[in-house]
């Protein structure tokens, strides 16, 4: 608490801040803004926890959190941040071997890498189809998205993975997107974090370095 009191002394971000993010958003997205954060502020420690489960912040200490879908907690401050969008995209290599997929029927002639999180749910979720279930019998599966992106590349099939995880993989055209027709339906992200009469310094800069970076991304 005496840490605290003295951090809202002062006008420049100071202490130790607290970030939970969801495991691909936060590596892609929040680490790299994080540290360029810390560079512009210099007395701020942070501490950058990646998961996929909806952390307490009052109980466990964080003091913003980012989540992705419809919000639960009425008692947070949310800020909109962007949105979480998929995308299907193979190897440039792998669609010449095996052709360009058009729908989702056609995915049953194709390999496919799926998360081993989503296979045990029944496969893939695909949106603009009958059924917001699309099962097929993966050729691979991983438990690391960032493992199955490195498989992609090598040409093993198609990925269905988020969009921030290849990004610059289709900007320089290492993957290909397909089906775009069919993908599934984006979630919003949220900043989420306490409410306070004097939110600390380096609560606010960090929300709006986030906000305003984040943008910057989408535009550019």
């Amino acid at each position: 608490m005496a840490e605290t009191s003295i951090e809202r002394l002062r006008a420049s971000p100071s202490g130790t801040l607290r970030v939970s993010a969801p495991t691909t958003f936060g590596a892609c997205v929040v680490a790299p803004l994080a540290a360029t954060f810390q560079q512009m502020y210099p007395l701020v420690r942070v501490e950058l926890e990646l998961n996929n489960r909806n952390v307490d912040l009052i109980d466990e200490g964080f003091d913003l959190a980012i989540r992705i879908g419809e919000l639960g907690d009425a008692d947070l401050i949310a800020k909109p941040l962007t949105m979480y969008r998929m995308v299907i995209c193979a190897s440039p290599g792998y669609l010449a071997q095996h052709g360009r997929p058009e729908t989702p029927l056609d995915l049953s002639a194709h390999h496919c890498l799926s998360h081993t999180v989503w296979h045990s749910r029944n496969g893939w979720k695909l949106g603009g189809w009958d059924s917001p279930h699309f099962s097929t019998e993966p050729v691979f599966t991983c438990n690391d998205g960032n493992g199955l992106r490195n498989a992609a590349i090598a040409g093993a099939g198609l990925l269905l993975q988020p969009e921030v995880l290849v990004a610059n993989d289709l900007a320089s055209g290492t993957l290909v997107q397909v089906l775009q027709a069919y993908l599934p339906k984006p979630h919003p992200i949220h900043i989420v974090y306490r409410r306070d009469r004097r939110p600390l310094p380096k609560l606010t800069r960090f929300v709006a370095h986030l906000l305003e970076h984040v943008a910057e991304r989408e535009t550019s």
